[in-house]
């Protein structure tokens, strides 16, 4: 189903559906909240807007689609996550030692933790959930062959051995990459195709209640979150609105109380906003977020370096920036994004490399044997999911490669459908997503160009698989911090050399709150690519 069609079946359902949201009428906006210097009290209901109908699986160990993202932070928790200064905050584990020699981590976990169902919570879990699900979890990909042991010597403790260093193992096991599963759920089932990926049993401090179809998923309080008195509200209502404008027109008019604006509606969001009854927040420590062309070197004229040098050449970076992304976003430097700052280096530039040049391009292409001829040199199909902002820097592409004379089919297509024709069947010439680079290389960007003979979603679909490149990803991932830079240098050059994958842009990340909630300072404390769990919110009587 595309998403106009989508959206006509949120239009069809919005009353019914907005009623049905757990008493949503107690829950409409009144003006910008009183001041109230009084303490949390219970009761009360958000109700956010995720931007899909369809969501697969909402198990995060299993897909890093956003939808599921949104909604794990709700019902889901790991070891640890990041505040907004990118600091390392404990969650499960309470502490966290590392042998002399970066093989050994040892997380010393809180105790008293039971699961949503009341069932006990232990390193038992943690280590079924690395032993079981690493396999699925695509920014596991350069964890799990170092793996050589993970143990529970006892019920407090977590052992992971790795055969050598690998210096982000800590920002592997962040509660958004790492969500803990519960071994006394999933042990001796098929985990793949087990019920409880769409009705978890997680750790959050919220728990499963119902899913209506195509309508919204309602969470209610945990009332074994281990983080009590948290959560205040008695329940977190997602809303499936896939049309941006209409998720933004449920903000407006009361219906909904977040979501997250893509880019491209951001100053429509800000100018919303000088109404009063939400504002929109910056993420001060976004993970980079990038607009990315993978090709499938598997494939002719792909797998021509020149042709992949061209394409590159022809697109005008600057105009995604200014048109679709409305200036917030820069043009995209090179493969280690510039929010990783001691490791990225601005020597290896795009802008200059790759600076936007009809003219180089159309010569490349008929150095590499594609000349024009009858105002064609060759056919693509560029593949994308059919959602902002994915759909509009596809058109800015097409038209600029058509402007070189190569006919561009453009298959804009729903996501799983999408996945399935990248990841699974690799069945496309060109494909444009974008993906998040986490808290360092090792999680988001690594999966872009380590050699991968899986078919893990966002895991490299391009059949890139280059072992001086690995070695030099090797060795940048297991250096001392204060080393890796140099090692990142030599990974960036690579990259910009052979270009399985061309970088277009970075964009920046908002979110927008109604204002009705207290303590919103505490609930959006946090970095990269971490998302409300609502445990800090809570409501004051009169908004309840």
């Amino acid at each position: 189903m595309d998403t106009a069609k989508r959206s006509d079946a949120w239009t069809m359902h919005r009353l019914g559906a907005i009623s049905l949201l757990a008493g949503a009428s107690s829950l409409l906006l009144s003006a910008a909240a009183q001041a109230d210097d009084g303490k949390p009290v219970p009761g009360g209901t958000v109700i956010a807007a995720l931007n899909s109908t369809t969501i697969p699986n909402l198990n995060t160990q299993m897909t890093s689609s956003v939808p599921a993202l949104f909604a794990a932070d709700v019902w889901a928790d790991g070891l640890m996550t990041y505040d907004r200064e990118a600091n390392r905050v404990p969650r499960l584990a309470k502490s966290w030692t590392i042998s002399e020699d970066g093989k050994t981590y040892t997380f010393n976990l809180r105790e008293g933790v039971k699961w949503s169902d009341g069932k006990p919570f232990s390193a038992a879990d943690v280590v079924f959930t690395l032993e079981n699900f690493g396999k699925f979890n695509t920014y596991l990909t350069k964890l799990m062959p170092l793996v050589e042991k993970s143990s529970a010597p006892d019920d407090k403790t977590f052992v992971l051995t790795l055969k050598q260093p690998l210096t982000a193992t800590l920002d592997l096991f962040d509660k958004e990459v790492f969500p803990l599963m519960p071994k006394h759920v999933y042990e001796g089932k098929d985990i793949a195709t087990h019920p409880a990926n769409i009705a978890p049993v997680g750790l959050g401090p919220f728990k499963f209640d119902k899913w209506v179809s195509g309508q919204s998923i309602t969470f209610v309080r945990n009332p074994h979150y281990w983080e009590a008195p948290k959560p205040y509200l008695d329940s977190v209502i997602f809303a499936l609105i896939p049309n941006p404008q209409q998720r933004l027109n449920a903000i407006v008019n009361g219906e909904v109380n977040w979501f997250r604006p893509e880019v491209v509606q951001v100053p429509a969001t800000q100018q919303a906003a000088k109404r009063g009854s939400f504002r929109v927040v910056p993420i001060v420590t976004n993970a980079p977020e990038t607009a990315v062309i993978d090709f499938n070197l598997r494939r002719s004229p792909m797998n021509n370096v020149k042709v992949r040098q061209a394409l590159f050449h022809a697109i005008d970076r600057e105009r995604i920036v200014r048109d679709v992304y409305q200036g917030l976003a820069e043009t995209a430097k090179n493969a280690i994004p510039t929010q990783f700052k001691n490791l990225h280096d601005p020597s290896v530039n795009y802008d200059t490399m790759y600076a936007y040049d009809p003219k180089r391009a159309a010569q490349l292409l008929d150095e590499a044997g594609f000349p024009l001829k009858d105002g064609k040199r060759f056919a693509l199909e560029l593949a994308v999911i059919s959602a902002a902002p994915y759909d509009a820097v596809a058109q800015v592409v097409q038209a600029q490669w058509t402007a070189l004379g190569i006919d561009v089919k453009l298959s804009a297509l729903d996501q799983q459908i999408w996945t399935n024709k990248v990841y699974t069947q690799h069945d496309f010439d060109a494909s444009i997503i974008s993906l998040t680079g986490r808290s360092n290389p090792v999680l988001g960007v690594d999966r872009s160009f380590v050699c991968n003979e899986t078919s893990v979603p966002y895991a490299n679909p391009t059949s890139y698989c280059n072992p001086e490149f690995d070695k030099v990803a090797a060795n940048a991932a297991s250096a001392p911090a204060d080393q890796q830079k140099a090692h990142y240098k030599t990974y960036a050059e690579i990259i910009a050399r052979d270009l399985n994958q061309l970088a277009l842009t970075n964009s920046r990340v908002f979110e927008a709150v109604t204002n009705n909630f207290k303590n919103l300072d505490a609930q959006f404390n946090f970095s990269f690519n971490t998302h409300p769990n609502w445990a800090e919110a809570w409501l004051p009587k009169d908004k309840q």
